[in-house]
């Protein structure tokens, strides 16, 4: 009998162990196939995932190489600076330096109070 209570005492010691293992089971599937959410997330209908805002970039995050401008390959991901870059580079150096960026958007900014609406990126 003492072989009997050490049996029973090693299955239930295997039972408690695997245990978490079968709770860490996928989601359980539909009869099509599709997974199941048990999330209470996803049950409410009218619940929206936050909108991210667009990420502010700053120009030490776009000097990639650290020289103090940007090249056009820099402001590659910046779709409005890539359209401006070139009425931007007053010395035409293919690099845009801060002082000329400031330069550029004040002038920008002057046009647009004296009611120069085009965007032709200051050309």
């Amino acid at each position: 009998m003492n072989n009997a209570n050490k049996l029973s005492g090693l299955i239930a010691l295997v039972a408690a162990a695997a245990m978490p293992l079968a709770f860490a089971q996928t989601a359980p599937t539909t009869d099509d196939g599709a997974m199941q959410s048990t999330s209470p997330q996803s049950t409410s209908p009218t619940t929206t995932a936050p909108t991210a805002e667009p990420k502010q970039v700053t120009w030490a995050d776009l000097d990639t190489d650290k020289d103090g401008s940007l090249s056009k390959a820099e402001v590659a991901t910046v779709p409005a600076l890539t359209q401006v870059f070139g009425a931007a580079d007053a010395d035409a150096d293919g690099k845009l330096t801060a002082d000329e960026y400031k330069a550029h958007a004040a002038a920008d900014n002057a046009g647009d109070a004296t009611g120069d609406t085009t965007d032709d990126g200051g050309e």
